[in-house]
């Protein structure tokens, strides 16, 4: 396997073990510790897991799109991104925003051949 495919798949193992322990932490500390009190809505590190998030992804989204040229190249990424922000505020919910802005990048990447 090349570098960039390991580096793909260490990127989206990173992704998940976050992802997981945003979602799994709370139940695994006792409704005392001072880190779920730190970690609660409201406080200054609840939106650690969402930016962990944000920026992993950015770590792999922004080197393909500096390697893109033209605007045949970039539309279905500008597009899936407009339709998920257009759908975010729209629906209120980010996870259908998600599938929304997915399938919009899926028909303009199978438009541009």
């Amino acid at each position: 396997m090349s570098g960039a495919g390991l580096d793909f798949w260490a990127a989206v193992i990173a992704m998940a073990v976050i992802t997981y322990l945003t979602r799994a932490l709370p139940f695994l500390l006792s409704a005392r510790s001072r880190l779920q009190r730190r970690l609660a809505e409201g406080s200054s590190l609840a939106a650690l897991g969402p930016a962990l998030l944000a920026g992993i992804a950015a770590a792999v989204i922004v080197p393909d799109l500096m390697a893109l040229r033209g605007a045949a190249e970039v539309a279905p990424y500008a597009g899936g991104l407009l339709a998920t922000a257009l759908a975010a505020r729209r629906l209120g919910n980010a996870g259908a925003a998600v599938i929304v802005g997915v399938a919009v990048y899926g028909v303009l990447m199978a438009a541009a051949g």
